[in-house]
């Protein structure tokens, strides 16, 4: 089912109780701790202003695990509880210089920030010597000068591992270990991390949400949980294909992360430890931190990693655009492991999967896309924009049975006057899909038949809270617990 209902107070309550300043379970807790004062004095001079918190390895050191990139973790959450909006420059691709550069932060890397629709930085440097340090200095983009500069010495038992592991990661790492050559349940791999999570009296959400999703840059600790699609791990003497799999992390180094999983060769259904080099893992892996939901969440939620279009925006657009040219999952997706095989793109099997576009297409359009079920029987979404108002377009909801706008008047789309009922993209046949927008209308066709045309004043239409994407001008793509393999997807301007 669409979940419309399920998850709309939960996704309303957690946006709520993020904004608030308040208290969270720490990512890395003697960090935390560090951070706490210095993130205090820093909201008092960056106000309102919108921050991005940034690492550079200023004086080239290799610290055994990534504690640069944790502290800004910690940073970012505690500058965010006293209402400074930060985020990791990890999170988005326009800010890879900022970090990119062996270097000490100077005053020219905060004068672009402007452009960036970013107004502040905070840049984290870790010193060593007699005793290590870190140094975090705020840049206004249009200052001079520093707006402060700050230097902390740094315990050096704050700065192991081991100390920053959060309780319910320990708990976790602890069942694992303890199923080492055993069959938990009837051996399959969520089923050991579902268990795995009980054992620390935390739960996912959807179907492989296994707690808060974490940004890219954001280091690994002992018993985050990864999920992962089409994941190969190539190294001499050494090979591993993991399709769709699930595993939690003993042990986090730089340049190897040790699991525990099962349902994988060579020991099959009992829980086995394995070595994987970081260097050596090919494909679509996301990682989890064991989390409470909905509260105590003081980061923003994960939202792809582009912010700008890859198109031109001074030039309209004038022929057929291929949109699987343009979109790039592990920059685009919103929510679950979207990914490319055999010229198709998938979906993956998760409650509100969501991929954008990052197209923002003209008044009038048609989308033309050729899709296949491979397995599940719930929607496929195609959300657009008409006459300025962006929406999804819900197709095969509800066991198959049902096509509609979701939302319109704010109703869902089982609900309302567009609400078409029948039997829609049945299991292994591929379908060709029509969808023609205009500013005040909005058409699909299946297979050559019309199944919804409507017309009207095109601010009734909206997405509903559990549909939500970060940009409302572009186009997106949804899912709800099924796989669908789109092998060709283009837009068309019409006049």
């Amino acid at each position: 089912m669409l979940g419309a209902q399920r998850w709309t107070q939960a996704c309303i309550l957690s946006l709520a109780i993020m904004l608030l300043p308040q208290r969270s379970a720490a990512d890395f807790v003697r960090l935390e701790a560090l951070v706490e004062a210095p993130a205090a004095r820093l909201a008092g001079k960056l106000q309102h202003a919108k921050t991005v918190v940034a690492v550079r390895n200023g004086m080239q050191v290799m610290e055994p695990w990534d504690i640069p990139d944790a502290v800004a973790v910690e940073l970012v959450a505690a500058l965010r509880r006293r209402g400074v909006d930060a985020i990791l420059a990890a999170s988005d691709v326009r800010f890879e210089k900022l970090e990119s550069a062996d270097q000490a932060f100077t005053v020219n890397q905060a004068e672009a920030l402007e452009l960036l629709d970013r107004d502040a930085l905070v840049g984290i440097e870790l010193l060593t010597g007699s005793k290590p340090r870190l140094r975090l200095t705020a840049y206004a983009s249009q200052a001079r000068k520093p707006l402060a500069t700050e230097i902390i010495d740094v315990p050096p038992d704050a700065l192991l591992q081991d100390n920053n592991i959060p309780p319910a990661n320990r708990e976790i790492v602890e069942f694992a270990r303890k199923s080492l050559d055993t069959k938990v349940r009837e051996g399959d791999c969520t089923q050991f991390a579902e268990d795995s999570l009980k054992a620390a009296g935390k739960t996912k959400r959807g179907i492989y949400r296994w707690g808060r999703e974490l940004e890219p840059r954001e280091p690994w600790l002992p018993g985050d949980i990864l999920q992962m699609e089409r994941l190969t791990v190539k190294a001499p003497g050494f090979f591993r294909d993991l399709g769709h799999h699930t595993a939690i992390v003993e042990e986090a180094h730089r340049d190897r992360v040790v699991v525990l999983h099962q349902n994988a060769f060579p020991k099959g259904q009992v829980v086995q430890r394995e070595t994987w080099p970081i260097k050596a893992i090919r494909g679509s892996l996301v990682a989890y931190r064991p989390w409470d939901w909905p509260k105590h969440n003081p980061f923003p939620p994960a939202s792809p990693l582009r912010k700008n279009s890859p198109l031109s925006s001074r030039s309209p657009l004038s022929k057929e655009l291929d949109l699987l040219k343009i979109v790039d999952p592990r920059l685009d997706r919103v929510q679950g492991i979207w990914f490319f095989e055999h010229g198709g793109l998938r979906s993956p099997v998760e409650f509100e999967a969501r991929l954008q576009i990052p197209v923002a297409p003209p008044p009038s359009y048609r989308l033309s896309m050729t899709v296949e079920r491979l397995q599940g029987e719930e929607m496929l979404g195609l959300g657009v924009m008409v006459g300025g108002h962006q929406t999804l377009l819900a197709i095969a909801c509800f066991k198959s049975t049902t096509v509609g706008i979701h939302n319109l008047d704010g109703k869902p789309a089982n609900e309302n006057e567009s609400t078409q009922i029948g039997s829609f993209l049945p299991l292994y046949n591929q379908v060709l899909l029509e969808c023609r927008v205009r500013p005040d209308s909005l058409a699909l066709d299946l297979d050559g038949e019309s199944v919804i045309d409507w017309r009207g004043d095109p601010s009734r239409l909206t997405v509903s809270p559990d549909w939500p994407v970060p940009n409302d001008r572009w186009l997106f793509l949804g899912a709800f617990a099924s796989e669908f393999d789109i092998q060709s997807f283009t837009l068309e301007p019409l006049e």
